[in-house]
C-alpha cells in the first residue's frame, strides 16, 4: 500500500474555485482501480489549508493516476487558487494493523 499525505494552502479569495476543482477531481480519482481510499480534510488550525490523505495500491497505481484526465486538469489549475506550494510525502508500507491490533500491541485493553 502506498499513502500520499499533502497539504495545499489556498487563497481565501480562491475558495469556491478550489472546491468545484475538489468536485471534478475527486470522484474520478476515487473509482480508479488503484485507489483504495481518497479523503479531504480542512485544517481546523489554518483555515484554507486543505490535507489529502490517499492510499493507493501501488505506487505505479499513484503515478498512473498522476496521468489521469482529471488529475491533470486539477493539477494545472492550481497556480489560479494556491496560496503557497504544496508540500507532503508518498510513504510505501509494508505492513497494516487494524487500530484494535495496535492498541493490543501496545498493551491497551
Amino acid at each position: 500500500m502506498v499513502i500520499l499525505h499533502a497539504q495545499a494552502p489556498i487563497k481565501p479569495e480562491a475558495r469556491e474555485r478550489w472546491l468545484a476543482l475538489l468536485d471534478a477531481v475527486t470522484p474520478p480519482s476515487r473509482a480508479e482501480d488503484a485507489c483504495q481510499s481518497y479523503v479531504l480534510y480542512e485544517a481546523l488550525e489554518t483555515p484554507n489549508t486543505f490535507i489529502f490523505v490517499e492510499e493507493w495500491a501501488s505506487l505505479d497505481g499513484l503515478y498512473a493516476h498522476f496521468h489521469t484526465p482529471h488529475f491533470t486538469e486539477f493539477f494545472a489549475a492550481l497556480g489560479e487558487v494556491l496560496a503557497g506550494p504544496p508540500s507532503g510525502s508518498v510513504s510505501e508500507v509494508a505492513s497494516t494493523q487494524t487500530l484494535d491490533e495496535a492498541f493490543a500491541a501496545g498493551g491497551i485493553a
